[in-house]
């Protein structure tokens, strides 16, 4: 089924469907959309995206090169952008495309893309960017996964996966191997780069959603530890999210109050400075796809200290230190081991940066990800 021929006249109409796109809404999922579709548009292809309109933000424009459309929220279900009006689009223009990508089982928009494609559509391809919710509780997440996620899983035509780990998952879940197909997430490698350090900064990194799964609470926990030993390092947080003022709560009554910097963003062409100025990038997540944040600090030549989960061991392995899920301990005692050996935190930031320019280059997702598109519509 899968070809490395480009078939015939590859100037695609690609339709990009997903609840929340960068900058409106912060996190590794929307940025993936927003470069995706960036790149795609570079490459001679005519992008357009449907999500959902945010903060007033403009109906329609043109971003870098591609098309956005932006539809007023009906209402949000944990977390989730519910958008009648968006449904209503996509009935009418489903066939003014080549193909539809939607990304992530969770959202309604992707549910709806997988219902439209039973009822006549052109190919549909989902991405999915981890089987576990941040947002809804495990109950909720087991019984949608088996139902609804499965179903909408089963009505692609295609199925992009970063990992084999997470491809292995679907295919326990019932959904056929040979429309899965494992691309590794992108990152731009000539913009994240190292920088030339003579000395530790003492800054700690962490980036994500305040949500219940990036185990916000066991980092707040290990970083007071952490000063025991290294009482003159800092912790910056970046981010927004449902929990996130129960964490100043804690931070507040930890007294962190002055050793923890919070930020609600930083623009992403910002962010380079604010990896290449930290000694370690730390999350401690109970649950993950293939965060960007880790990718982006590999690239920058900065030691990541993660939780062990399965489809993280192989990549961040000789690049960081894994540690067990929900162990404040072990996120202290980890991020000591770096900033007190720094021979270590020199090879290891220096195997992850080999590793992100051998593995995980934004052309390579990109060429291959058209190749699949062709080989779905030819």
């Amino acid at each position: 089924m899968y070809s490395d021929e480009l078939p015939g006249d590859f100037d695609l109409k690609i339709l990009r469907v997903i609840s929340d796109l960068y900058p409106d809404v912060v996190g590794g999922l929307g940025l993936h959309a927003h470069e995706m579709s960036k790149l795609q548009a570079k490459s001679g292809h005519q992008v357009t995206i449907f999500t959902s309109r945010i903060n007033g933000n403009p109906i329609n424009e043109n971003v870098d090169g591609y098309q956005i459309f932006r539809f007023k929220n009906t209402f949000k279900l944990l977390g989730n952008s519910v958008s009648i009006s968006l449904v209503r689009q996509l009935l009418k223009e489903r066939n003014n495309y080549d193909i539809i990508h939607a990304h992530s089982q969770h959202f309604f928009s992707t549910n709806v893309c997988a219902l439209i494609r039973k009822f006549g559509s052109p190919p549909l391809v989902i991405t999915n960017h981890g089987l576990v919710s941040q947002t809804a509780p495990s109950w909720i997440q087991k019984i949608h996964t088996s139902t609804i996620g499965k179903w909408t899983f089963k009505a692609a035509d295609g199925i992009i996966c970063y990992t084999e780990s997470e491809k292995g998952k679907l295919v326990e879940l019932g959904i056929a191997p040979d429309k899965i197909f494992v691309i590794h997430n992108g990152i731009d490698t000539n913009k994240f780069i190292p920088a030339e350090k003579t000395e530790t900064t003492g800054q700690i990194l962490w980036i994500g959603r305040f949500t219940p799964g990036k185990g916000v609470d066991y980092l707040i926990e290990g970083f007071n530890l952490l000063l025991n030993k290294h009482p003159e390092v800092r912790l910056i947080m970046i981010g927004r999210g449902p929990k996130k003022k129960e964490s100043l709560q804690k931070i507040q009554e930890l007294g962190l109050s002055d050793k923890v910097i919070i930020k609600d963003f930083v623009e992403n062409s910002e962010l380079t400075k604010v990896y290449q100025n930290s000694d370690v990038f730390v999350l401690p997540s109970l649950s993950e796809g293939i965060p960007r944040t880790i990718l982006e600090s590999m690239s920058s030549g900065i030691p990541v200290v993660c939780t062990d989960l399965p489809q993280l061991v192989d990549i961040v392995n000789g690049c960081g230190l894994l540690i067990p899920p929900m162990d404040s301990q072990a996120v202290s005692d980890a991020i000591s081991k770096i900033l007190s050996d720094v021979s270590l935190a020199h090879e290891l930031g220096q195997n992850g940066r080999k590793n992100l320019m051998s593995n995980f280059s934004w052309e390579d997702t990109v060429e291959q990800t058209l190749f699949f598109y062709g080989n779905l519509i030819k």
